[in-house]
């Protein structure tokens, strides 16, 4: 019986990785990739854990399922109704209890074909057999120890009930390693500790590969290996909430949200990965109007203009896409068969793009090698979502968006669109035929090929040619 193996480094850098194993530092993850293959791929927007896991499990964009970050606000149910569980939301924290109500019902997991799956230290479980998610009880546990203190002991008790779980009549295994991320956070995300993080995933590697071969089922199992965003050292931190403070703006924000009681807002901050960020907007602490750029202009141009901010994208009333940096700005327009793209004074991105129409796959070729990768089409996904912030923000890089409330205070964050956020390594036992230039979004298609199963969903993505 033919079974996937997903092993979800979250937060591992591509270049980190390839340094290590240019220098053989990890010989069992060389072994693999000499028989199988290694490569990179393209995340998604925003580039951080639980939103980044959408690709993998469900073969969509978050914005598509209605997932723009780890933090957000609802502003028609919060016009509604304030303190409705629909209104806001952080999966930091108890409201991750929420975090598979809160995705669209309408789209799939992989669990829903396979509902006796194994599931690891992850939170989109939907589908699955109560039983088969392996550290319902003890996940927050272990999260808390590796967010607070940098522990690696979540990683060992992931490989350990890996081993254990295994079973015959299993036939997909997701297995998310939190170890690198949290200390990354801690320490800054190129130290020698983090490495080291890398060496023991390696040795615990070579430990599953011989467990599968005793079994005499490696050759029947794909693995894959890869991670959901990179990192990149964070020196300065300008905190979203502190400068909306200064500009007059009564903001609702995490973890105060209980100031909902007896307050009135006209801003919400909503940061994930630190590195991206949504701003919502009313006008006279009314929610449920429609956001007007030329009412928060002046504010706009002045957020712009601050060194931490990189991009700031909106939709103006025609449902385009703005998109505006100090280099340039630019438009989108989702025109279903194509996409439209049109450079309108320089460009943000410093892409060589002309203006006109375009379909997915010649964006990614246009933009894979720049300093943004396939930012046009994670734009386009992140405004799917209601939830999506009026404006939002990717950070330069060193910079972050938050640092009140934020403990451990991050030297490592992710998030953005940059591609040190996006680019993530992608590893598999098995040869990819013609590598074309991949995003994440393929992964569940190939998937659901190599297990025979046909998706009930249209899904993203191409299929990935493997043998």
């Amino acid at each position: 019986m033919k079974k996937v193996i997903f092993l979800l480094l979250d937060g591992a850098r591509f270049d980190i990785l390839d340094e290590l194993l240019g220098s053989n530092s990890l010989p069992n993850l060389s072994s693999i990739i000499k028989s199988g293959s290694y490569t990179k791929a393209v995340s998604v927007f925003p580039s951080t854990t639980g939103p980044a896991y959408v690709p993998f499990l469900m073969g969509q964009y978050p914005g598509n399922v209605n997932l723009p970050g780890i933090r957000w606000l609802d502003k028609v149910n919060f016009s509604k109704n304030p303190f409705s569980t629909n209104a806001n939301r952080s999966y930091v924290g108890y409201e991750n209890k929420f975090f598979n109500d809160d995705i669209k019902k309408s789209f799939k997991t992989i669990f829903n074909y396979l509902p006796n799956s194994v599931s690891i230290f992850n939170e989109i479980t939907s589908g699955l057999n109560a039983r088969n998610d392996l550290t319902s009880n003890s996940k927050i546990f272990y999260k808390l120890l590796s967010h607070f203190f940098g522990s690696s002991l979540i990683d060992k008790i992931a490989f350990k009930k890996l081993i254990n779980s295994f079973d015959n009549k299993k036939q997909f295994y997701f297995c998310c390693l939190y170890g690198i991320d949290s200390l990354s956070h801690i320490q800054g995300s190129d130290t020698e500790s983090i490495k080291q993080l890398y060496k023991s995933f390696d040795n615990n590697l070579g430990k599953l590969r011989n467990f599968l071969e005793d079994k005499s089922t490696y050759e029947d199992t794909l693995i894959i290996i890869t991670s959901d965003h990179g990192h990149s050292n964070t020196s300065e931190h300008f905190d979203l909430v502190e400068y909306l403070k200064s500009k007059n703006k009564s903001i609702f924000y995490y973890p105060l949200t209980f100031k909902k009681l007896y307050k009135k807002f006209d801003s919400s901050v909503m940061v994930s990965g630190n590195s991206m960020a949504h701003i919502y907007l009313n006008s006279n602490f009314n929610w449920s109007k429609p956001f007007s750029f030329s009412q928060h202009e002046e504010l706009i141009n002045d957020l712009i203009s601050q060194d931490a901010v990189d991009i700031i994208s909106y939709k103006n009333p025609k449902g385009d896409i703005i998109i505006l940096s100090s280099r340039g700005k630019s438009l989108i327009s989702d025109k279903e068969s194509s996409i439209y793209y049109q450079p309108l004074e320089n460009d943000p991105f410093d892409y060589s793009i002309s203006e006109g129409l375009y379909d997915e796959n010649q964006l990614l070729d246009l933009t894979y090698e720049t300093n943004y990768p396939d930012a046009i089409i994670q734009l386009l996904q992140i405004f799917r979502s209601k939830r999506c912030g009026d404006l939002v923000l990717s950070a330069n890089p060193g910079w972050d968006f938050r640092k009140k409330f934020e403990l451990p205070l991050h030297k490592s964050s992710h998030g953005s669109l940059r591609k040190e956020h996006m680019i993530v390594p992608l590893i598999l036992n098995k040869k990819i035929n013609n590598i074309p230039k991949i995003r994440t979004v393929d992964i569940y298609n190939t998937m659901l090929e190599f297990l025979g199963i046909k998706s009930l969903n249209a899904i993203e993505g191409k299929k990935l040619d493997i043998y």
